[in-house]
């Protein structure tokens, strides 16, 4: 599905090339008793909102019009639509903030409001809308490393590690704040690199000033990232 989906929404490269990056990836284990070949190998996908949303409002266009690819040409596009309606539901419901409902997304203070939105732009690997979120004299640490201070250098750290990654899925599992605009976040954060997704656990902390982060830091083990670019 994923050849045809990309042949599909061909006139969207960028999208089309990012669901060409998943098909470089590992294969999915396959049951033992599970007989076909190549044909019927299963991918991780891991697209953000935006991209999944417009990949089920294309392919739900190429069937309304009756577009077919070569190797649908026969039967048509039968379940296509539905298959990305329901991935797009999935999505939605498990992006960013896991555990989201109506009403914890009405009661999310300023600042966390100003975090959920920076994970956001990470999630489009967006590093020029990423900066925004600073203030000038911003300090960023991670903890197993030294500490930055500044844009600049900031965004030096930043390009670093999301220049590895294809794609960034960062997904918050549980988010704490107090009244002075300090956010605490438990979270996951995947980066999908050379066609492998690594996940690694995160705590975060930001200090909120106005509608900017003044100070971030983030507690991880570096072993275990470094183990998975490795293994």
């Amino acid at each position: 599905m994923l050849e045809q989906t990309i042949e599909l929404i061909s006139d969207e490269p960028s999208l089309a090339r990012a669901l060409a990056n998943f098909l470089r990836g590992l294969p999915l284990d396959k049951p033992t008793d599970h007989r076909g070949g190549a044909a019927t190998d299963m991918f991780e996908v891991g697209l953000c909102i935006e991209d999944a949303q417009r990949v089920h409002s294309l392919i739900h266009e190429a069937a309304s019009i009756g577009r077919r690819t070569a190797a649908t040409r026969s039967r048509g596009l039968g379940g296509f639509t539905e298959a990305w309606r329901e991935y797009a539901a999935y999505v939605e419901r498990h992006a960013i903030f896991e555990t989201d409902t109506d009403q914890e997304i009405a009661r999310m203070s300023h600042a966390a409001k100003v975090v959920t939105d920076l994970i956001g732009a990470f999630n489009k690997n967006d590093l020029d809308r990423i900066m925004t979120y600073f203030t000038d004299d911003a300090v960023y640490h991670n903890i197993p490393m030294a500490s930055v201070s500044g844009l600049t250098a900031i965004r030096a750290v930043l390009q670093g590690f999301l220049g590895l990654a294809s794609q960034v899925d960062w997904r918050v599992r549980h988010l704490a704040e107090d009244d002075a605009g300090v956010v605490l976040t438990e979270r996951v954060d995947r980066f999908l690199i050379n066609g492998k997704w690594l996940e690694l656990p995160v705590m975060g902390t930001f200090e909120v000033v106005g509608n900017k982060i003044k100070a971030w830091r983030d507690y991880f083990d570096m072993n275990q990232f470094q183990s998975q670019l490795v293994g």
